[in-house]
């Protein structure tokens, strides 16, 4: 007789700190994760976000610190702590910092459910690729943990795995998990998985539609770093949610939804016209839940505050006008793939225009109020105040509304100096985050070239060190537009 199926045994937090020991999550910024995205969109809908300069930040989860301690070195009169199970992780997290000269970081290694509870409360909470990766039990404490420690004006970021779309990649764990079920060390499962999805990866003759479509989700995994792969594709537990589920554990802890980080996804873009009408009338929370089901949504970034923080939740354009305004990633390489706009608005292909020519500098909403009146004279009938423009073209993510400016260089000085953090990075990988949270993977001579930007060599002095790897085959001097290429990706503050 065949054996009784048993149970998976459910992972302690010292089997979690282990695999992430073994592995180590290899994490990535990115703005949206950023306590600017938080203050924008807080600020749009009615907040009284805290100041940047000196607001204070928790990060739970914060691995190896690649998301706390570059923004902690943009703001070094705010307060940032963040916590982990892992000791590997938060020990690079820890060098980063002690490295970079920072003093306004603390990292703490604990569960979780170890929290001290008179750690006080912060205006920005951040909680990535927690929610969905621990233990029911532990999960119970996430978002409670958030509203004791959430201002009352403050945002929390957290992001989790969804269903229905996780329906479909969960074929993929399942193949992982019974493929690598007798193998322990979790860098031996990583080679094992790797051979068997480039096995199963490979297609057959006469596919059907839902046979490409999981042979794609078997390619996209593949295609992943070792640590996705063990993390998220074979993580123990990955139980994705409904978000109404989700919603459901946020109202007990009294928290209420304020928005998607990425607030594009909130807008139905590219649906048919019955299925906008049938969503119309539903409420903003069951709405959302629907546009899960339309577009098998598999990953939120969602925004929580205080259930009594606001009393309605409505973006107000006008509270922009103080604001800061650059070209969406999105946007920028949009110009650098196509050449040309073909936007079909003149007034707005000219707005792109102008952000993209002062990238990487922000521009003062009020100073785009001004020159819009300048080079576009008032036509006939009414027009749209540029806040409200702006604040429609941050929604469709096609431009960034700040808080804040931040200090970064459009051109390199003569003793150039690149963004610290991302110094120190690219000692360590090919990748380095940006004065603005963006990651980019550099090549190996632009990573000699930014060791070297510290402010104590000249041009003279790089060009010497470099040698040919900036002397054009003519002996021109391709220093200059190296600079140059950095700076566009703000990864220089002088």
């Amino acid at each position: 007789m065949p054996e009784s199926p048993t149970a998976p045994a459910t992972p302690s937090g010292n089997d979690l700190a282990r695999s992430y020991n073994e592995v180590a999550y290899t994490s990535f910024a990115d703005s949206v994760r950023h306590p600017e995205r938080l203050a924008t969109i807080g600020t749009l809908l009615g907040m009284e976000a805290a100041p940047l300069a000196t607001c204070r930040v928790l990060e739970f989860a914060c691995g190896d610190g690649l998301n706390l301690v570059p923004i902690a070195a943009t703001l070094p009169d705010a307060t940032f702590v963040g916590f982990d199970l892992a000791a590997r992780p938060l020990a690079t997290a820890r060098r980063m910092a002690r490295e970079l000269g920072l003093r306004n970081v603390q990292l703490l290694e604990l569960d979780l459910r170890d929290l001290p509870a008179d750690l006080g409360t912060f205006d920005y909470i951040i909680s990535h690729g927690l929610y969905s990766w621990v233990p029911a039990d532990v999960r119970a404490h996430v978002l409670p943990l958030i509203a004791r420690h959430l201002a009352p004006q403050g945002v929390a970021f957290v992001s989790y795995n969804t269903l229905p779309g996780c329906h479909m990649r969960r074929v993929v764990w399942d193949m992982l998990k019974y493929h690598t079920r007798n193998i322990d060390n979790m860098p031996a499962k990583v080679v094992s998985a790797r051979a068997l999805l480039e096995l199963v990866g490979s297609p057959v003759a006469s596919e059907t539609a839902a046979q490409q479509a999981l042979r794609a989700e078997v390619r996209d995994a593949g295609g992943g770093p070792d640590s996705a792969l063990a993390h998220d594709d074979m993580g123990e537990p990955n139980d994705p949610v409904y978000f109404h589920e989700f919603m459901a554990d946020a109202t007990r802890s009294g928290l209420a939804f304020l928005a998607e980080a990425r607030m594009s996804t909130m807008m139905g873009g590219g649906l048919a016209p019955e299925v906008r009408q049938a969503l119309g009338p539903l409420d903003r929370l069951t709405r959302e839940q629907y546009l899960d089901f339309v577009h098998f949504r598999r990953y939120r970034e969602s925004l929580l505050c205080h259930s009594g923080a606001l009393s309605r939740f409505v973006v107000q354009p006008p509270r922009a006008q103080g604001m800061h305004v650059t070209p969406s990633l999105s946007l920028r390489q949009e110009a650098e793939n196509a050449g040309s706009d073909s936007e079909p608005d003149v007034g707005v292909a000219a707005l792109k225009q102008l952000l993209l020519a002062r990238w990487p500098r922000s521009v003062p909403v009020a100073e785009l109020a001004v020159w819009r009146e300048q080079v576009q004279p008032s036509t006939p009938g009414p027009r749209r105040p540029i806040e409200s423009l702006l604040v429609e073209m941050f929604v469709a993510g096609i431009v960034d509304l700040r808080t804040a400016p931040v200090s970064v260089a459009a051109a390199a000085s003569e003793r150039p100096i690149a963004f610290a953090p991302a110094r120190w990075m690219l000692r360590e990988s090919e990748y380095a985050t940006s004065v603005y949270h963006d990651s980019y993977r550099l090549g190996a001579d632009d990573r000699r070239l930014v060791a070297l930007l510290d402010g104590r060599h000249s041009r003279a002095d790089i060009f010497a060190a470099l040698g040919g790897l900036v002397a054009g085959p003519l002996g021109g001097n391709r220093l200059e537009a190296a600079l140059n290429a950095l700076a566009r990706l703000a990864l220089l503050v002088r």
